[in-house]
Formats: C-alpha cells, sequence, structure tokens
C-alpha cells in the first residue's frame, strides 16, 4: 500500500526541513575564518550570567524541537484518521493545508533556531572572555586590592569591579574575533571616543562602560555616604591597543588585561584610596554581586 510510505514521509518531512536548515546554518558558522582572541589557558572563574543564557538558549532550542516533532506527528495522524474506514480516498486541499502548516511550523522554528545559533556563540565567547579577564588582572592583584566580578546592577550587570589604592574601576569585558590568518594584527585604534578594529568602528562599548562607572559611583555614594570615583574600562583580551590620541585618566580606558598592572597605583605613584576606603567600597560592591544567588 502506498499510503503507510506516504505518511511516514509527510511526517519525516518537518523533521527533515529542521535539521537540513540547522545544519546549514552550522555550516556557514564553521566555513568563519575569523580566530577566537583568547590564547591563554582558562581556569573556571565567573561568567556567570552569560552561562546562564547559554542554558537558555538550549532549552528554548529542546522546547521547539520538541514541538515542531509532535506538529508533524499530528499532522500524519490527522491525515490517517481521515481515511480509517476508508478504501480509497484521494489527497484532497484539506491534506494538503495540514502537511503546508506542518511544514510552515518546521521552517519558523528552524529559522527560530538558525536566529539563536550565532546568540549562543556570542554569549559562549562573552563569557570566556569574562573569565580571562578575571584570570589576568587577578593574578597582578594583592593586598589591598579586591576585584569582585558579575556585579548585578538591576537590570544590567558589571563584568569586573577593581578597587584598588589606585582607585576604583568599572571594567565591561568585550570579545572580538581576530582577522583570519594572513589578514593582519588583532590590533585596534581607540582615540578616546571610538574603538577601529580595522574592518569596522565601534562607540557602544565606550558609552556602554562610561554609563556603568557613573552608575557605580553613584550607588557607592548612596550607600556608604562617601564620594568615590569610579574608572570606566573596556578590556579586549587578545587585542593590541593602540591609542591615536591622548586619553585621559578621566576617560574611558581601553585595555588588553595582560597589561592591567596599572590598575595597583595612579601614574603619580600616590594612593587614591586607604585601606579602610577600599574595604567599605568592597563591602558595598560585594552586596550586589551576592544578590544574585539570595
Amino acid at each position: 500500500m502506498i499510503w503507510p510510505l506516504l505518511l511516514d514521509v509527510i511526517a519525516l518531512t518537518p523533521l527533515l526541513t529542521l535539521v537540513g536548515i540547522v545544519f546549514w546554518k552550522r555550516r556557514q558558522l564553521d566555513s568563519d575564518e575569523r580566530r577566537d582572541p583568547l590564547c591563554d589557558e582558562l581556569h573556571l572563574l565567573p561568567g556567570q550570567s552569560a552561562q546562564q543564557r547559554i542554558e537558555q538558549l538550549a532549552e528554548a532550542r529542546i522546547d521547539r524541537l520538541v514541538f515542531v516533532i509532535t506538529s508533524s506527528l499530528i499532522a500524519a495522524m490527522v491525515i490517517a484518521a481521515r481515511r480509517i474506514g476508508v478504501e480509497t480516498r484521494p489527497w484532497d486541499w484539506f491534506d494538503s493545508v495540514i502537511c503546508l502548516i506542518s511544514l510552515g511550523t518546521a521552517i519558523f522554528f528552524g529559522l527560530r533556531l538558525t536566529r539563536d545559533l550565532p546568540l549562543q556563540r556570542k554569549y559562549r565567547q562573552g563569557m570566556r572572555a569574562e573569565q580571562a579577564t578575571a584570570q589576568l588582572i587577578g593574578a597582578s592583584l594583592a593586598g589591598d586590592n579586591r576585584i569582585i566580578h558579575d556585579v548585578q546592577c538591576g537590570e544590567f550587570n558589571i563584568d569586573h569591579v577593581a578597587i584598588t589604592p589606585g582607585g576604583i574601576f568599572a571594567i565591561e569585558t568585550k570579545s572580538r574575533l581576530k582577522p583570519p590568518v594572513g589578514n593582519g594584527s588583532p590590533r585596534v585604534k581607540y582615540d578616546g571616543k571610538t574603538l577601529d578594529f580595522g574592518a569596522w568602528k565601534e562607540d557602544k562599548p565606550i558609552d556602554q562602560a562610561n554609563r556603568q562607572a557613573r552608575w557605580l559611583a553613584n550607588y557607592l555614594r548612596k550607600e556608604t555616604g562617601e564620594t568615590y570615583a569610579a574608572t570606566a574600562v573596556v578590556s579586549l583580551p587578545g587585542w593590541y591597543v593602540e591609542r591615536t590620541a591622548r586619553i585621559s585618566p578621566e576617560m574611558v580606558q581601553v585595555i588588553n588585561p595582560k597589561n592591567s598592572r596599572w590598575l595597583l597605583l595612579p601614574e603619580k605613584k600616590i594612593p587614591v584610596l586607604d585601606s579602610p576606603k577600599i574595604q567599605r567600597a568592597a563591602n558595598a560592591v560585594e552586596k550586589l554581586a551576592r544578590a544574585k544567588s539570595e
């Protein structure tokens, strides 16, 4: 009989369509020749926010797969049920509508899955970049210095807050892929306003870091009753930062976290914060870091 075979094909078509779409998108991502900027072996370090986003994407992917499989089975059952007790029944418009709805569902969720794949890659890169920044900066901190990770600030988070005799630094980490081999070194030019990666330019990370530092300074003033200046820092692991203009201490600082020893003391080697003030600021910031698990 041709009907059992036809029903098998109908049931499998949406799933095969979904698999084909996801496979095609993965091939596109795998063919990207840009390189991971991180060359350092990473320990298990903070990046919990990005990890949670990755897990949410994975859960959503499973839900969509189950929905597509279920819809394809329902379509096959409906078509089969219309033929129970009928020896021969020709294919009609209603069968076509059921097939098209099931196929459309598979295509819709397949496209949603392909949209999530780049997001998952972005979050994974962001998590690794946060871990690299924490690991490399942490190695240079000692004594009165504090580094607090994944500081929750309501609707956003600050990746790292470093509190040292040299001041308070709100650090935003960004991950950007290196150019393909043979297309130049990973060098970014910074003029105080814009990050120039050669193939593209960005200013949003600078504005974001600035906003976060202002928020942190306001929070510390309200929490401790003291005035703290917070320096905005953008960390780009794996990139060489070339300053093309004079960057004053009040401006956003852009760094490779390997070169982070300047966080310990300002250029004049005069401590800005003493030990008690460092401790008070650290206690206030740690409240935000603990809020996530409470």
